[in-house]
């Protein structure tokens, strides 16, 4: 809400005046991080020279380091142990030669010294890239260097350490060229770097021997992101044999079909930057375990992903894997449980990784039973076998069966202590009248309620139990807990949590609570990233929608910069919101940042069927279909979709061909599962009389035929006999 007396810049959220209150703050946060740098730097330099005084300190030598007893050393013979001439025009000695090579050398020493200290410190900032990934932080460290006829040699730097890296670092070498191009790198100097890596195509080779190839895919994927042009193939020479290997290749990339499209992924499908590209990579590589059953194999494209914040999904994905195979194929169940063992034995998988997985898996067992009945027998099943392997202590285990149990107050990590020892659940206990007595019960119960707020979308459910509570003191602690459970879910969950805290404000959430609780996100927001890789960007897009919807004021984003570290994620985080806030419409934006995720069944049911008539249409892109069908984010309510395409069969005789070629395509990609896709089919069998009133005597015969074919096809499994 704009502040009195100020007049809104058009488009934008944020007043002027409030725009430059934060620009201040910022900038004020800044200099305080460059005064303590430089308090830093001046005591580093005191103690440098307190250590060297203490040590004697480096003495000219006597004489100039000439001569002897009875000599004048080199005072008399021309030459200064400085090495300084004389340049000076009075005085008898000058020489203007000498006056030109000192000015030379004095350049030259100055350039030389630039350029080392700038490569030392472009080392630092392309080491620090490959860990965190932000081009953001590269792109300002590159402008804090302020030497633009440098920005060659970063190029150059950067294309040569992803030489030696996996292609998870090539990656983002490319997308960091594509990123910077122009507006912080100059396009000369990104040509000039290329083209002495050309140059030195013949040094790489030595250290790297894939390197002709390597930098022909560097080349190709700049000239399709238009960072170079594509008379580049035509600059390399054709010999020594590197350069000649080096031009056939790019030409070779440049010239193929489609090539364009495969350039765009030559480094791979991006696993380990997108969360999308991780999860289906993960799911290949235990698909191919569950092949070879090479566990090292296993451990090692685990490893290549760089994503040891993320593993927790590698043992969800184990974990149901084992599940759909405890019963035809317990051989594979065994070798599952015997890899996530083996993974936390070596280290590889953290304890907190293991136990938010396992845990992960527990909550979802209500919405897998929608989807297999015997969800929850396979589970114990999985758990028991857990524990015979080793991988859970007894205690550990009750917790998961009592969590699968609904009891959702008991987790994995709260019944395991530093110490490895059990502790009873005594806060539970202390309990009286359903009122938490402690902060522990009160999280504990909080969990619980965001939990099934995700399940029911019942704010007032949520409302009344809070004020339950009677604890105002913890309402921020609530606020902090129901933001970080929706980071590592869908836009769904984020949308609920938004809409929660705008219809629980101010009746049960005061402006003061809410505040606080996102003073605590901030604060904390360097440990939430070890989890969630894009907590700036969903952190921003959670403040912003807040001021948005008058939960928070506009002078929330200055204030809270006096309780943030410099130089930490949080101040980003609040950098980050203040531009989404002051961009042309952000208001509108922030307004939809998560899509309308919180859809309703209806609106499922419609866009399910807006889908089909898509594809029907004329469209018949089946990848398209499965990436859409995948952002709906209602993988638990494909059965519908099912249904809904077998009645687009029934209304439209030519829609028959696309519908089964559809559902065989979403099939074979896992879209749908087998579950899913016989529960669809079983659906519409159980009403097919009404169906056939509907739509026709032909309804019974196009269920037929879409069954056979289904079945023939292998993407419909046998149905159940009928009641």
């Amino acid at each position: 809400m704009p502040y009195a007396g100020s007049q809104p810049v058009p488009g934008s959220f944020l007043t002027e005046e409030q725009r430059k209150l934060l620009d201040y703050a910022l900038a004020e946060k800044a200099q305080e991080d460059e005064a303590r740098a430089k308090e830093v730097a001046t005591q580093q330099k005191a103690a440098s020279m307190k250590a060297r005084g203490a040590a004697g300190g480096a003495k000219e030598p006597k004489k100039g380091g000439a001569g002897g007893k009875f000599t004048w050393g080199t005072i008399l013979d021309g030459t200064r142990p400085d090495n300084k001439a004389a340049i000076d025009k009075n005085d008898p000695n000058y020489d203007s030669d000498e006056e030109r090579t000192v000015v030379l050398h004095t350049q030259q020493q100055r350039i030389k010294t630039e350029l080392q200290v700038y490569k030392e410190k472009v080392e630092a900032i392309v080491a620090e890239y490959f860990s965190s990934g932000d081009v953001k932080e590269v792109a300002n460290s590159l402008e804090d260097l302020g030497v633009t006829g440098y920005m060659f040699y970063f190029v150059k730097r950067l294309i040569t350490l992803a030489l030696d890296r996996s292609n998870r670092e090539r990656e983002m070498a490319s997308q960091a060229l594509s990123s910077l191009y122009a507006d912080v790198i100059p396009p000369d100097q990104v040509q000039r770097g290329f083209t002495i890596l050309i140059d030195s195509i013949g040094d790489l080779v030595l250290d790297c021997p894939e390197a002709p190839d390597l930098l022909a895919m560097f080349i190709a994927r700049a000239v399709v992101d238009d960072v170079l042009p594509p008379a580049i193939a035509h600059r390399v020479p054709n010999t020594p044999a590197p350069s000649q290997a080096l031009k056939h290749k790019l030409e070779q990339q440049l010239s193929a079909r489609h090539g364009a499209e495969k350039v765009l992924r030559c480094w791979g499908s991006g696993a380990g930057l997108e969360y999308q590209e991780t999860k289906e990579a993960i799911g290949r590589l235990l698909q191919e375990f569950a092949v070879s059953r090479d566990v090292e194999e296993a451990a090692r494209c685990l490893r290549s992903l760089h994503v040891p914040f993320f593993y927790h999904e590698a043992v969800k994905q184990a974990i149901l894997m084992a599940m759909e195979a405890s019963s035809a194929n317990p051989g594979l169940t065994q070798a599952l449980i015997d890899l996530l063992a083996r993974l936390a034995e070596s280290g590889e998988v953290s304890i907190g990784q293991l136990s938010k997985g396992l845990s992960r898996v527990a909550e979802q067992l209500d919405d897998l039973c929608l989807d297999n009945p015997a969800a929850r027998a396979q589970h114990a099943k999985v758990m028991e076998a857990a524990e015979s392997a080793g991988l859970l202590d007894s205690d550990e285990a009750s917790a998961l069966r009592r969590m699968a149990a609904k009891d959702r107050s008991i987790s994995v990590a709260s019944i395991t202590s530093t110490n490895g020892t059990s502790t009873p659940n005594s806060e539970a206990e202390q309990e009286t009248k359903g009122m938490p007595r402690t902060v522990g019960a009160f999280k504990a119960e909080g969990i619980s309620i965001i939990r099934e707020f995700f399940d029911s979308s019942d704010v007032g459910e949520v409302g009344r139990r809070l004020q339950e509570f009677q604890a105002p003191g913890l309402m921020q602690v609530f606020v902090k807990q129901a933001v970080v459970a929706s980071l590592d879910r869908k836009d769904r969950e984020r949308e609920l949590v938004s809409q929660l805290l705008t219809q629980l404000h101010p009746s049960v959430l005061s402006s003061d609570q809410v505040a606080a609780g996102f003073t605590r996100l901030l604060a904390a927001a360097d440990d939430l990233v070890l989890d969630c890789p894009d907590v700036v960007h969903l952190l921003a897009l959670f403040l912003g929608r807040a001021i948005v919807d008058e939960v928070l004021p506009p002078a929330f984003l200055t204030q809270v910069l006096k309780s943030l570290r410099s130089q930490s994620l949080g101040v980003a985080i609040v950098r980050t919101c203040g531009g989404l806030l002051s961009a042309r419409h952000g208001a509108e934006r922030l307004s939809n940042a998560w899509h309308g995720g919180a859809l309703s069944m209806e609106q499922v049911k419609g866009q399910f069927v807006d889908l089909l008539k898509e594809f029907s249409a004329g469209a018949h892109d089946a990848s398209e279909a499965a990436r859409c069908l995948t952002e709906i984010g209602a993988r638990y309510y494909h059965h519908q979709l099912v249904k809904s395409a077998i009645e687009l069969s029934f209304a439209e005789e030519k829609a028959e061909a696309d519908m089964i070629e559809l559902l065989g395509a979403l099939s074979a990609a896992n879209v749908i599962t087998d579950t899913q896709m016989a529960k669809g089919f079983q659906r519409v069998r159980s009403v097919l009389g009404d169906e056939a009133l509907d739509y026709g005597p032909r309804a019974r015969d196009v269920f037929s035929r879409m069954v056979q074919t289904g079945t023939r096809l292998g993407w419909l499994p046998d149905l159940d006999p009928e009641s």
